[in-house]
């Protein structure tokens, strides 16, 4: 018995020993190697950094022709010119790849604030089993709890998820065909697999009906990227709990950079029923994170038009500049409850054909039934303009107001023509703000119009609140005209 604890003791020093071998000599090449994303949270603490942007290519993607090229976390960080904000930006990453860098920030850091990228597509089998993942998690194995000689023995015997392309579609494909999809209301569509099987075979039919393969196949996209159901046990709910558990454990604010998505047009490629679906999976977010002490999440899914998109056939959080200072107020307002004292106000630039009258909300009703409005003259409309994108956020307290959209069209000698859209189908929820978007087209009448006005009209006793009114003209179906440059 003794000759066996005196081996035990032995191989626990030569262990120990071999680990602070590798610890002192070895251990720093190969986390560079394998695991460059620690250089990440280094920089953060070398910049001395008080508050931290962690995202992924949505942080750094611009567009070529755009001339200004800043990232998010550096449009952020103008709202804050007395403190200093830095970047942990690694492309596809999610909130697993956030949380090891956030774990590897040590505790003496100058850090007192996160901003964590929530992607909604990243919820969804699409992106949970993608094929960069095997890429993503081997970056991880060094970066365990373990000590580094442990960790380099997982790293040497592919303790990570290997799988070809092949064999991540298929997990895919497994959830798509088995997750169901539960609407309450009456619906068609059992699953992933099956909504997107029939869509393509129906097709997208344009308004002079003609089948378009291309928006035939963006449809399908939207399908696959956003026709999902967030349940509790989702990789990505444990990941996003246990960032919310170390920036507790470390004192840290946190706040939860919910982003745009393309809601325009996946409202106008594929309908309602996946409008729902991405309501409720933002419901789901908020409901689970936004009441937490000392978490703030801010809800951005339908602040960026579809002009603002980069990506324009696929389905990415990538945008333009417009795009990208959206995101970054947002940011910047959830921050100031933080930093009162050092936010400063910047004004946003928009483009002209995009009409943005920001958060200030107005109360529709008999006596005052009209929103704020986009006005433009005869001659305004640009011959490039072929759709006009329309979105506001609403609440209603019940469904009897007479709420609607109207696009009134003037002729010179006064008369007027309105076309109006119902409100109340887009606008589901009772007593909490809601957002509804609209793509029109710009027809013959509308270019003859002497003037054209864009508003929300409630001549009802029944009173509706309205803000975040944004219209914008774009080409008809928005083709990607320049490629997306990632500033990493």
């Amino acid at each position: 018995m003794k000759k066996l604890l005196i081996r035990i003791l032995v191989i626990a020093a030569l262990l120990f020993a071999m680990n602070w071998v590798y610890s002192k000599w070895f251990f720093e090449k190969d986390l560079l190697e394998h695991s460059d994303i620690i250089e990440l949270p280094r920089q953060v603490v070398a910049d001395s950094c008080q508050i931290v942007y962690l995202g992924e290519s949505s942080n750094n993607t611009y567009g070529y022709a755009e001339p200004d090229h800043r990232k998010i976390s550096a449009m952020l960080a103008e709202y804050f010119p007395g403190l200093r904000v830095g970047d942990m930006t690694k492309a596809a990453s999610h909130a697993q790849t956030y949380y090891y860098m956030l774990k590897h920030l040590p505790e003496e850091s100058s850090v007192e604030t996160v901003v964590v990228t929530m992607n909604l597509r990243s919820f969804g089998a699409n992106w949970i089993y993608s094929k960069l993942e095997t890429a993503l998690r081997k970056q991880l194995v060094l970066l365990q709890d373990y000590p580094p000689l442990v960790n380099r023995f997982l790293l040497a015997f592919k303790a990570y998820p290997i799988r070809s392309e092949e064999e991540w579609s298929k997990l895919t494909m497994k959830h798509w065909r088995k997750d169901p999809l539960e609407f309450p209301y009456p619906c068609e569509w059992k699953n992933t697999h099956q909504w997107d099987s029939t869509l393509a075979w129906r097709g997208w039919i344009d308004p002079q009906g003609h089948w378009d393969q291309e928006l035939t196949t963006l449809a399908c996209h939207y399908v696959k990227g956003y026709a999902f159901q967030i349940k509790d046990d989702n990789p990505r709910i444990k990941d996003f709990d246990d960032i919310v558990a170390l920036c507790r454990e470390r004192g840290w604010h946190l706040v939860l950079n919910l982003m745009a998505e393309n809601v325009d047009k996946a409202n106008e490629l594929v309908g309602s029923d996946l409008m729902f679906l991405m309501k409720q999976s933002r419901d789901y977010l908020m409901d689970r994170y936004g009441h937490l002490e000392g978490v703030t999440v801010v809800d951005n899914l339908n602040l960026v038009r579809d002009v603002n998109f980069i990506d324009q056939d696929w389905t990415t959080e990538h945008y333009y500049a417009e795009g990208r200072h959206i995101i970054a107020e947002q940011v910047a307002e959830a921050l100031r409850a933080y930093y009162p004292d050092q936010y400063r106000k910047v004004n946003l630039q928009f483009d002209t054909g995009h009409f943005h009258f920001g958060a200030e909300q107005r109360t529709l009703d008999a006596d005052m039934p009209y929103s704020q409005a986009a006005v433009l003259q005869k001659g305004d409309l640009s011959d490039d303009w072929g759709m006009v994108n329309v979105a506001f956020m609403m609440r209603q307290d019940d469904t009897l107001h007479k709420a609607q959209l109207v696009v009134q069209l003037f002729d010179s000698e006064g008369g007027a023509e309105a076309k109006c859209y119902p409100v109340r189908s887009q606008i589901q929820k009772v007593g909490e703000w809601d957002f509804a978007t609209y793509a029109l087209p710009v027809d013959p009448a509308m270019r003859a119009a002497q003037q054209v006005k864009i508003f929300v009209y409630n001549p009802s006793e029944n009173a509706v609140l309205v803000k975040q009114m944004d219209v914008s003209f774009r080409p008809a179906y928005l083709k990607p005209a320049v490629k997306a440059q990632s500033s990493r």
